[in-house]
């Protein structure tokens, strides 16, 4: 397959971008973050595992964006939307079912619209430059 488009280049720097940004809050500094955001349970383990995850997604983009080659940009963005895809569906589920802070339910709602922008993002992308 052939070099990938400029657009997905720059969908792979968004998602690195974001990707980034959210394994520093949780991996590097989840106490100061969990201060801000209010959460119902706080335990820096399982937030820092959950910034290694973000902090693999983000180097995973910025490997395919360098790259660059169709086949393995694919799967990355196929991963990138179906981990997306899980955490909105977590996000909604913790919206519905548990007793959240004021605080911490606007970040669960600023988070899931990113999802979704993402999501939509990358799978426009996905099926007009790599199906």
């Amino acid at each position: 397959m052939a070099e990938v488009t400029k657009e997905v280049k720059i969908v792979l720097i968004i998602d690195a971008i974001a990707s980034l940004i959210f394994a520093f809050l949780y991996l590097v500094i989840p106490e100061t973050y969990a201060s801000l955001v209010d959460p119902i349970v706080f335990d820096p383990y399982y937030w820092r595992a959950f910034g290694g995850t973000v902090l693999v997604l983000g180097i995973m983009s910025l490997i395919a964006l360098k790259r660059a080659e169709g086949e393995q940009v694919k799967i990355i963005i196929e991963f990138a939307i179906l981990w997306s895809v899980v955490i909105l569906c977590l996000n909604i589920w913790e919206l519905i079912v548990l007793p959240l802070s004021p605080t911490y339910r606007e970040t669960t709602w600023f988070d899931s619209l990113l999802l979704i922008v993402l999501i939509m993002l990358n799978s426009y992308f996905y099926n007009r430059d790599l199906k």
